[in-house]
């Protein structure tokens, strides 16, 4: 059993909240707090650098709607779901693909079921969310393409002994187990299990804020004032260049 693997967290936080870590009902127990604490801490809207992954998924021509899911896999990314797209890149031609909303999508090509000729996707959109987020694409692929995804991670829960968390080994142990530690306290409830609950917490948040001043970097938007058919004649459609709305 490595350090910070599920297994050793849970039965850290199961011997500070005074249960018993051998005792398979504790253990699990301190299992969900473990992964409460987990989800938790990284549920929010901080910027972590180290939910940031980086790779590659192959187009298969002809098809324009790619789901999160099939993009994870693809990037073999595993313990975590796609949260977000950030960025997508050509890699076959090597140019940064344009994002934009659905409804700008729409617009830039009266609309994408009309029978436009297949081509080189140059501009993407991101639908729905969760389980149903997917990424659309416009032109449809005519081959094969290979796209390169920068995305933002959402961590799923742990469920087997050696399943290690997102988070960095040298803020692991300080953010989970306190506040996994705090979660089994409240479950005993009492005035000194809420007393240690409280002191856990505070011993939680300074251990999240310090991983914070650390990981958490500004987040670079991809808002853009000018929609790329801003100045186009009402009816025209925009095609060529993807940077050509900009000049």
């Amino acid at each position: 059993m490595a350090s910070g693997e599920f297994l050793e967290l849970a039965q850290r936080a199961a011997r500070a909240a005074r249960f018993d870590p051998s005792d398979a009902t504790d253990l699990a127990r301190a299992k969900e707090a473990v992964n409460e604490a987990y989800l938790t801490a990284l549920g929010g809207s901080e910027n972590f650098d180290f939910l940031k992954r980086e790779g590659q998924w192959v187009l298969t021509a002809g098809s324009d709607k790619y789901t999160f899911a099939s993009i994870a896999t693809a990037m073999s990314i595993t313990g975590a779901d796609i949260a977000e797209i950030l960025y997508l890149t050509n890699d076959t031609d090597g140019y940064l693909a344009v994002s934009m909303s659905w409804a700008e999508m729409e617009r830039l090509s009266y609309a994408t079921q009309d029978g436009d000729a297949d081509g080189l996707p140059m501009y993407w959109a991101q639908i729905g969310g969760g389980d149903s987020a997917q990424v659309r694409l416009y032109p449809n692929p005519d081959s094969n393409y290979t796209l390169g995804a920068y995305v933002r991670l959402i961590p799923a829960e742990m469920s087997a002994d050696a399943d290690e968390p997102l988070i960095p080994l040298q803020h692991r142990h300080a953010v989970l187990v306190p506040h996994a530690a705090a979660n089994l306290l409240r479950q005993e409830g009492g005035g000194e299990a809420h007393n240690e609950a409280q002191l856990y917490e505070r011993q939680y948040d300074k251990a999240w804020q310090r991983m914070r001043t650390a990981h958490a970097t500004a987040s670079v938007s991809k808002f853009r004032l000018k929609a790329p058919t801003w100045d186009t004649d009402h009816g025209t459609i925009v095609r060529g260049d993807p940077w050509s709305w900009t000049r």
